[in-house]
């Protein structure tokens, strides 16, 4: 399973293209501006402990959102700080000084950060919006003004850190920029009107050390920069990136081309079945498996699964009345398990309904596997008179947007975990 990457200039369709993808694969791990990212961190902060500790006294007030909107990479804390509605004076503008574009780091700083970021994130099943050029080319431009050659060298070196059997990236080109930027110039107005966006790119360019260099001041600056970009872009698409990327044309390419491009369905043949007796030992590895590691963080030894509050999910299964479980084999061989059981775990809710559990082997995620694993063991518990069944998950793991999909919903949450609840219809 690939890792899916959009780009292209403002105004291009990248959204309406995400959104398009989605379609064809639910499970997909989505990475907008301003979410959290195991790559990218446009809109978002990012700090040492010590800084963010600073940042919770100085917001107490807010201290819970801050705290649900924070993740944690090891020593550093990333704080996707534009998703907190508030309305505290300063808050934005104090949180934004922690971002790394826009000169706030130095050329060596945001080289490494990038590269690093890149180079540790060894997942699938992601799809990224704008996380490989938009705002990396945009500071390389606007901020240390580097030329093209140089920019093309880094991407170069950076290309080289990628497993390219994981990459393919999909870039919107469009040669009506002009127009297109006049569309989103009036769409993306206030309530009366304002031009918001468009004040604050222009700004935004007005305000670079490229843009004082070249004293830009109107619109066309604004245009014959995009044009620039996306000459340079297409550059390293076509002599760097090359077979890994899909060059479509802007808000005119076939949805079905994508869906055969992708072809996620296609790579793939698996059978769902009960679980048999002689089987049962299987589910030790996929309880490991199930454990959710955030990017980042080392593994823990698989010893851990021997914890009692581990072990009620697998000890003796097939001997408590209500244990079921379902497994996906693919040329034969078992790469997921789905199993539910009545227990006191981290996902119950109330005696007589059963908590689920699923999980896959690391290279069948991203497949659509787990959530036909999902809806057959749901089949399973309807045909069996349950009413509802319930899981915890923690807030980072991708596979919330799939139990959302197949329609559990969030009853309750804690600092990490929802508590999620499916009820039959």
């Amino acid at each position: 399973m690939k890792n899916i990457f959009v780009e292209g200039i403002q105004g291009s369709g990248k959204s309406t293209l995400i959104n398009n993808i989605v379609k064809f694969n639910p499970e997909l791990h989505v990475c907008r501006e301003g979410d959290y990212s195991p790559i990218e961190l446009a809109w978002c902060a990012l700090m040492s402990k010590k800084e963010y500790e600073v940042v919770l006294q100085k917001y107490n007030s807010i201290r819970d959102e801050i705290i649900k909107n924070t993740v944690r990479e090891q020593e550093n804390y990333i704080i996707t700080y534009t998703r907190i509605i508030t309305d505290i004076p300063g808050f934005y503008k104090d949180l934004e000084n922690y971002e790394v574009y826009n000169g706030r780091k130095t050329l060596a700083e945001l080289k490494e950060i990038i590269v690093t970021r890149f180079k540790n994130f060894t997942d699938t099943g992601y799809l990224f919006e704008c996380s490989f050029f938009q705002n990396v080319i945009e500071d390389l431009i606007l901020f240390h003004m580097l030329s093209d050659e140089e920019i093309i060298e880094f991407y170069r070196n950076l290309f080289r850190c990628i497993d390219a059997k994981k990459f393919i990236l999909f870039y919107l080109y469009s040669d009506k920029l002009e127009e297109n930027i006049k569309i989103i110039q009036k769409e993306r107005c206030d309530e009366n009107g304002n031009e918001l966006w468009y004040q604050m790119m222009l700004e935004y360019l007005v305000n670079s050390p490229y843009g004082r260099k070249h004293e830009c001041s109107a619109f066309e600056d604004m245009i014959s920069h995009f044009k620039h970009r996306q000459e340079l872009e297409l550059r390293i698409v076509k002599e760097i990136i090359g077979k890994n990327a899909v060059i479509l044309p802007a808000k005119e390419y076939d949805v079905n081309q994508i869906r055969t491009l992708i072809g996620f369905h296609n790579k793939i043949s698996y059978n769902i079945r009960h679980m048999n007796n002689k089987e049962i030992a299987l589910l030790d590895d996929f309880l490991y498996e199930a454990i959710f590691i955030p990017e980042g963080v080392d593994a823990p030894p698989k010893e851990i699964i021997n914890a009692p509050e581990l072990q009620i999910y697998v000890q003796d299964f097939g001997k408590q009345e209500g244990d079921i479980c379902f497994v996906a084999e693919v040329d034969k061989k078992i790469v997921g398990a789905v199993w539910v059981r009545n227990m006191d775990d981290y996902g119950h809710v109330e005696d007589g309904v059963p908590s689920f559990a699923i999980s896959l082997y690391r290279e069948y995620r991203g497949l659509g596997i787990g959530t036909m694993l999902m809806k057959r063991m749901l089949e399973e518990l309807k045909e069996r008179g349950y009413q509802k069944t319930s899981l915890a998950v923690q807030k980072a793991n991708y596979a919330v947007k799939m139990y959302k999909n197949v329609g559990f919903e969030i009853i309750d949450e804690n600092e990490e975990e929802y508590i999620m609840m499916y009820v039959f219809r």
